[in-house]
């Protein structure tokens, strides 16, 4: 009579492990998406990377039937809409509860909890194309090529008005600098070297001739 309660008991919790394990349950949502006649033929609902799907309803809604217990990234797939995903955990210990959050691959430890069911929204249209560059004015200021053609103009125009300006010893030092430089003319070396030491030029006595 024990032997057969023990084997009773073993077999009810065998039956519910069974039942637990073989347990399956639904996603729902709601996609928001307007203005787009027939958009629900080409959406598709995909939970686990194609693991399970679901189709979207003529107002919006969706189920994802037969999901096991686990986490799962929904994602909604239309050719036209960028939509984000949202990852759905649902736990076998607690009879199926479910639990929503956002999905951030940058920081995938944050929890940031959405409410259930799920809300899809339409984040941005796929563009296939990128936008051809069109040409504006500011573009030739950012040409490296206007620098170098501005910078002499610069000096040739301003810098002789800024000289004009300033007190006249500069400007004669100015003036005097330049006509070195347009007439250039080479100093003696023992000359420049008796001055840089501090010492006295050196003068050539003319002799006078006996005869």
């Amino acid at each position: 009579m024990f032997w057969a309660i023990i084997i009773g008991l073993v077999a009810i919790w065998h039956d519910v492990v069974q039942a637990t394990d073989d347990a399956t349950y639904e996603i729902r949502g709601q996609i928001a998406i307007s203005n787009d006649p027939g958009w629900q033929t080409r959406t598709r609902i995909s939970a686990g990377f194609g693991e399970y799907f679901g189709y979207a309803q003529q107002n919006g809604s969706f189920v994802i039937p037969n999901v096991k217990p686990g986490s799962y990234i929904v994602e909604v797939l239309n050719p036209n809409y960028l939509i984000a995903p949202i990852r759905v955990e649902i736990s076998s210990k607690a009879s199926g509860r479910i639990r929503a959050r956002k999905v951030d691959y940058v920081q995938p430890n944050e929890v940031m909890l959405v409410k259930y069911p799920l809300i899809f929204r339409i984040a941005d249209r796929t563009n296939f194309f990128e936008k051809r560059e069109t040409w504006h004015v500011t573009d030739i200021f950012k040409s490296p090529m206007v620098p170098m053609l501005v910078l002499p103009i610069f000096f040739m125009l301003v810098l002789p008005k800024i000289k004009d300006m300033q007190d006249p010893e500069t400007k004669k030092e100015l003036e005097d600098a330049s006509k070195m430089m347009q007439n250039p003319q080479m100093p003696d070396m023992s000359d420049m070297l008796a001055s840089f030491f501090g010492g006295t030029k050196k003068t050539k006595k003319a002799g006078k001739i006996r005869r």
